[in-house]
């Protein structure tokens, strides 16, 4: 593949170069960054094109406004969306090939006052799944983690919110389960990770194919484990509890603010209360942080205020680490991102607990003393073992863990 364009020097070329030739470098550049989203935004004196790189969005340029709506038409031509309305918001999606790979590329669109703004999710489905000693887990959560995930039912949910890394953990998780003796299937939305030896199932809304319907079939497919990309409705909630208590080792993403709160948030679907403790075996929540960009980080001496901070958690202060910016990290400091966790896992007293419905407060308070740290805790952790800054883990902390 010929060298990428300076997406700088793009707007004086723009009589020159085709308009889907601009449309292409963009997102091969993004590619190369490692960009997850890219932005194209009108305004009214010109038109923004930013991407988001390890959860931080970037400007890559400000071109001239009149060359929006080339920009937009050529990006729903491609997504076979509908040129002609500009009004209602549409959705559709490409593939796009980079260096041998096959990239999915989601995009939204909107109507804005100054034209249509398009958003493309970047999706790398022959990227290699991380690997669980990788994700960001202490050597206690792992052992959890891998003991929830060994059993033979029972209803394991992962929560947090759009672009957490949830999808990453449990196709992690696979890797633990997919053996040659069980049946694994997998409904996606969409299928992100190709992972050979089990069965990955898209979901098609538009077609009637969604979650629940995709769910009530896979049970007639004698599986062994079943994984739902997302628990949206009520439907899908009590399905995956029904198959969990007959025998089914079921995971599914939820979006939640932490562990307990994906218990709650099924109570508030109706699910009975005795059905899920009955069939759920933990939760887990996550939040991704910045990493330290490996070519550039530097120990450093810890100041009396990040001593303090550190010591009140019971954490060292003697590997603390910064990246002072290089060409690898586009001069952040930092590279890739890691998660901290929150890992709750059921036993006999919580279940019976659960039962009675108790305030989130006070089951948060038992999870506490059952063992559950909370992802503040472990984000600090995560910076006290130089894996990522300080500054960049207490964007997770909260008043009542520090002070």
């Amino acid at each position: 593949m010929s060298q990428l364009l300076d997406l700088s020097t793009l707007a004086d070329s723009l009589d020159d170069a085709p308009i889907s030739d601009l449309v292409q470098q963009i997102i091969d550049q993004a590619i190369v960054d490692r960009a997850s989203d890219i932005h194209l935004e009108p305004y009214q004196d010109k038109f923004l094109v930013r991407t988001r790189i390890d959860g931080r969005m970037t400007n890559y340029g400000e071109y001239p406004p009149r060359i929006a709506p080339a920009i937009v038409s050529r990006v729903k031509v491609l997504s076979k969306m509908n040129i002609v309305e500009r009004r209602r918001p549409q959705d559709g999606q490409f593939t796009t090939s980079f260096q041998g790979r096959q990239i999915d590329v989601r995009v939204a669109s909107v109507a804005t006052i100054n034209g249509e703004k398009i958003v493309m999710r970047l999706l790398d489905s022959s990227r290699p799944t991380v690997e669980l000693s990788e994700l960001g887990m202490s050597a206690s959560q792992l052992v959890v983690f891998e003991r929830m995930f060994s059993a033979n039912n029972g209803l394991i949910l992962v929560a947090g919110p759009t672009g957490s890394g949830k999808s990453t953990t449990l196709h992690s998780a696979l890797k633990i389960v997919a053996v040659e003796h069980k049946n694994v299937v997998t409904i996606e939305d969409p299928v992100e990770y190709v992972v050979p030896g089990i069965t990955q199932i898209p979901v098609h809304e538009a077609n009637d194919a969604g979650f629940a319907v995709q769910l009530r079939a896979v049970i007639r497919q004698d599986p062994d484990i079943i994984m739902v990309g997302e628990t949206r409705d009520v439907e899908t909630a009590r399905i995956s509890v029904q198959a969990a208590l007959t025998g089914h080792l079921v995971f599914s993403t939820i979006h939640a603010t932490d562990a307990v709160g994906a218990i709650y948030r099924l109570l508030q679907m109706d699910i009975e209360a005795h059905l899920l403790a009955s069939a759920f075996r933990g939760a887990i929540s996550q939040r991704l942080i910045r990493r330290n960009c490996e070519a550039c980080a530097e120990s450093y001496v810890a100041t009396s205020a990040e001593k303090k901070i550190l010591e009140i958690n019971n954490l060292a202060s003697d590997q603390l680490r910064k990246g002072r910016g290089c060409p690898v990290c586009r001069h952040t400091g930092y590279r890739e991102r890691v998660a901290a966790f929150q890992i709750l896992e059921s036993n006999e007293f919580l279940s019976e607990f659960m039962v009675t419905r108790p305030q989130p407060t006070l089951f948060r308070k038992h999870a506490m003393e059952a063992g559950m740290t909370s992802m503040e805790f472990e984000a600090l952790r995560l910076a006290s073992e130089g894996v990522t800054t300080l500054d960049e883990a207490l964007t997770l902390a909260v008043a009542h863990d520090i002070a």
